[in-house]
């Protein structure tokens, strides 16, 4: 049964699941890209891999970055990713909970400082990031705030952007 477009059954299969054997709660995903060196085209591309199918995404740093502006830079698909997760995270919880949504609409942003970057200072790179959902649904605005908690705690995106994950980076000889 579907419900807001969610697959309720592949969700309630996988909770199942779950309760049998953790491990099926735990997911690995993986992204492997190149850089483009070549003038003209965008800087990083990867083919992703999701379901049966994969999508080739391409990225180009901000123009004021040495980018030429031909694809979405890096911090918009951080954008993109979080405003995705979050409000996916918040529609299966209503939908969970059977309520129709009418509409939703989700606004990301954030506000960086590149001072670092620049080698001009030691400021925070990225000082603030907001996720802003707009739903119209039949639910009163202590159930908003229910699911907006709700999704702020089981989103792996917002998740990530709020506490302090461990990021292991190397950097190796090809």
């Amino acid at each position: 049964m579907k419900r807001n477009n969610v697959n309720l059954a592949a969700v309630g299969a996988l909770a199942e699941r779950a309760k049998v054997d953790r491990g099926a709660a735990k997911l690995t995903k993986r992204v492997e890209g190149t850089w483009s060196s070549r003038d003209g085209s965008p800087q990083f591309s990867a083919t992703v891999a999701h379901g049966d199918r994969a999508s080739f995404l391409q990225a180009d740093m901000a123009v004021p970055f040495g980018g030429a502006g031909l694809a979405p830079d890096p911090l918009q698909y951080m954008l993109f990713g979080l405003a995705a997760c979050y409000t996916a995270t918040l529609v299966m919880i209503a939908s969970l909970e059977g309520v129709e949504l009418r509409d939703v609409k989700t606004v990301a942003e954030n506000a960086v400082d590149t001072s670092r970057v620049l080698g001009l200072g030691e400021a925070p790179l990225v000082e603030r990031v907001s996720v802003r959902v707009s739903v119209a649904a039949d639910v009163d605005d202590a159930r908003l705030a229910r699911w907006a908690q709700a999704a702020r705690e089981g989103c792996p995106f917002a998740f990530t952007v709020a506490h302090a994950v461990p990021l292991e980076t190397r950097v190796e000889r090809a």
